[in-house]
This record gives structure tokens, sequence and C-alpha cells, in this order.
């Protein structure tokens, strides 16, 4: 009897062990294990060996595109939301603190970039918005922002939150809900489009499917 009870315990202590690494691993247990198909690649040898020749290849997060100063104002107010406001009236506050904040109004149209990854080959996650169509409606023009919904059911990010990109052949396999990670070679540049200014531009080489949070920085 002694031997089951233990054999059972042990059984459900595995069973909350692979449910808690599941409900929290799983994004990036999936990035690792699951086929990663190259969706775009890039057939401009100069471009693709300049990348491979600027190795070693850059992680970049997005909160390392923004100056200092701005992100100290930007994340004041991630720590405010990090306490999750029950009542409407602490959100229509923290709303109109904001908004009234000319440091804040500040960096949130702000074009003023970093020059850390500036000509480096980098590699860079986070959701794509359509910008521009070659005729087979696939896509060559594109903004990378931080997060599902920017630009298109939301507003804007700031400019040195978006990041423009111009595909040399068309990019089909696309899906909007996805998020995608994208190496290339970045660069400090502006456009602007109806859509958005970004500050930022990317000389892409290949995209794939990427299974996480691309933002770690912003609370949604």
């Amino acid at each position: 009897m002694a031997k089951i009870f233990v054999f059972f315990i042990t059984c459900l202590l595995l069973g909350v062990a692979a449910g808690y690494a599941y409900v929290n691993f799983q994004p990036t247990l999936a990035q690792w294990l699951l086929f990663k198909p190259k969706l775009y690649q890039t057939d401009e040898a100069h471009l693709q060996n300049k990348y491979q020749a600027l190795s070693p290849i850059l992680q970049v997060q997005w909160w390392q595109l923004l100056p200092d100063n701005e992100k100290s104002v930007l994340e004041k107010y991630q720590q405010m939301q990090a306490s999750t406001p029950t009542e409407l009236a602490d959100t229509i506050f923290l709303s109109l603190q904001a908004s009234t904040d000319n440091e804040y109004g500040a960096a949130m149209i702000s074009t003023n970039s970093v020059d850390t990854f500036d000509n480096k080959a980098v590699s860079i996650s986070g959701f794509i918005v359509p910008v521009g169509y070659v005729a087979d409606r696939s896509l060559n023009h594109i903004f990378i922002v931080p997060y599902f919904g920017a630009c298109l059911h939301f507003p804007s990010p700031p400019p040195n939150q978006m990041i423009f990109a111009q595909l040399n052949s068309g990019f089909t396999d696309f899906d909007i809900n996805q998020a995608y990670r994208l190496d290339g070679i970045f660069r400090r540049g502006l456009f602007e489009d109806p859509l958005g200014t970004s500050a930022y531009i990317l000389d892409v080489v290949s995209i794939e499917p990427y299974y996480d949070n691309p933002d770690n920085f912003r609370r949604h």
C-alpha cells in the first residue's frame, strides 16, 4: 500500500511540474524544439555575405533601442501599471497623468535613436505591419513592431520602437497574428508612412516564426 501511495504522489508531482513547465516555458520550448522553416530568405548575395561577415549576430531587445532618458520616462508608467489597477478611476487617473506629462508625450513621438547596433548583424523579434505589396499581393515593405496590433488596432509606437524593412522579393507566407524573428543588418534611418514613422531600418536576410512574446518592456 505504501508503495502505491508513493507512486501516486510521485505521478501527481510530476504532473504538476509538467503543467507548470508547459504554462511557463512552452513558448520558449516551442521556439527551440519545433521545426522553424525560413519563411523568407534574401536572394541578394552581397547582403548575405555582408551579414555573415559581421558575425557574431547580436540579439536585440526592444528596450535597447530607446535612449536611456526616454526609457526611464516610459518605464515609470510601466511600473505604475504593474500594480494592475482594478478600479476604473485608477485607470483614468493613470491615463490623465500620462497625458499631462510633457516628457512622456515627447517620448511617445521621439525619433531619437541609439547607435549601439548601427551597421551590425542582428536578430530581433516582433510583429509585422504591412506597408507595401507587389503585384502578387506579397509583402515587400513592412514595419516591425514590438506588440500585436500596433499601427492597426492601436496607436503607433514611438518611431524609435518601429523598424522599417524593404524585402527584395515578396514575403507571401504571412500571418498578422504571428510573431516573427527577423535577421539582418541594422541601421538608423527615418521612414515615414501614413501608418507610422520609424527611426530604424533593417536590411532583412531571413524571416522565421517566433513563439514567445517579443516585447519584454511593456505591459499589455
